[in-house]
């Protein structure tokens, strides 16, 4: 039987544990634990720098 809870195909894993959240542009993440668009745990300070919040 077929699980009947729809996913998002597009959502990291990670994002689903709670602080953990995709790195954006614009948004200071400095002190976090994020993803990248490919679902990989970076520092959100490496993250600014990347993104050009820093």
């Amino acid at each position: 039987m077929a699980d009947p809870t729809p996913t998002d195909p597009k959502a990291p894993e990670a994002a689903a544990e709670g602080d953990i959240h995709v790195a954006r542009p614009h948004q200071k993440d400095k002190g976090k634990v994020v993803t990248t668009a490919f679902g990989e745990k970076m520092s959100g300070g490496l993250a600014d720098i990347a993104d050009g919040d820093d």
